[in-house]
């Protein structure tokens, strides 16, 4: 039994949003995912949603460059028959047979039945090869029989959380920066001391392993609080953390974010504000924390 209900909010707006255009520029020959959940889900209208991919599907309209994105166009089609596309679907339909094979991982054998049945279905599809397993050490013991064309797509919310070995998903990361993979990592928080924390210890790791050239863009509702959870919309700030990627990726992920700043700027999500601002890993935080104590 599939047990997945994230699905459709606003953090997967800028994750799909991004992860679409990014894969259309870089064309990879491999194509990895470390926490897939399903292929397509059936969309039940919750706050949440309606928060989500119902607010960014009627606000896209009013911009020429959302509405012409890959996401808005796939959401939209499937939408209207009541579905929603997830990651391994939208990476399957952008990646078509111009990929020589896709590497789906998860924990839960129902979301992997999920996407084999997706694939089944679809006249054109690139070849799949599910993992039931672990995938931080199932990615890095794959990492170096991977080509270096390898896009890894690392979707696990907590990032700096150590597995049975000792490892985390910034880690794989780290691991495949240095063979000269594609990456894009997505990571979420919930207060501006998790914001913080997952900062520190991001700047820390590539400090450390001399990782300099990375892209990082923030989006973060304006409800946040320092150190109280008021709501949850499914997420209250979320990043998208690329490295390797081409100038035109990288200002994509840079330009799409503050797009969706823009669409949001009047949302609400119940009774909170819904607006969002864009940041970044800096030593500017502290200058961010006034306004939300």
């Amino acid at each position: 039994m599939v047990t997945y209900t994230h699905f459709g909010k606003q953090p997967d707006v800028l994750k799909h949003l991004v992860l679409c255009e990014v894969l259309q520029i870089e064309k990879p020959q491999i194509y990895v995912e470390t926490n897939s959940a399903c292929a397509i889900y059936t969309m039940t209208h919750t706050p949440e949603q309606e928060y989500g991919i119902y607010h960014f599907l009627n606000e896209a309209n009013k911009d020429a460059t959302l509405k012409n994105s890959l996401y808005y166009q796939l959401e939209s089609e499937c939408m209207a028959n009541g579905n929603y596309l997830g990651s391994p679907a939208l990476a399957m339909k952008v990646l078509n047979n111009d990929v020589k094979g896709c590497l789906f991982f998860d924990l839960e054998k129902g979301a992997l039945d999920n996407i084999e049945l997706f694939a089944r279905t679809q006249a054109v599809t690139p070849p799949i090869r599910t993992l039931n397993c672990d995938s931080i050490d199932g990615v890095l013991k794959l990492l170096s029989s991977l080509p270096k064309s390898t896009f890894l797509h690392i979707d696990p919310y907590e990032i700096d959380k150590t597995n049975n070995n000792g490892h985390t998903y910034l880690d794989v990361l780290i691991g495949a920066t240095k063979l000269g993979m594609k990456c894009l990592l997505w990571y979420g928080f919930m207060t501006i001391n998790d914001k913080q924390v997952l900062n520190k210890y991001m700047s820390e790791k590539f400090n450390k392993v001399g990782i300099k050239d990375y892209t990082c863009a923030e989006l973060i509702m304006n409800a946040i609080k320092k150190d109280t959870v008021v709501c949850n919309p499914g997420i209250l700030g979320s990043g998208i953390l690329a490295t390797n990627l081409s100038q035109k990726s990288n200002s994509i992920i840079k330009d799409y974010s503050k797009k969706l700043v823009g669409i949001y700027k009047d949302a609400l999500y119940q009774e909170f504000d819904g607006s969002l601002y864009h940041d970044t890993i800096s030593k500017k935080q502290n200058i961010r924390i006034k306004r939300h104590l």
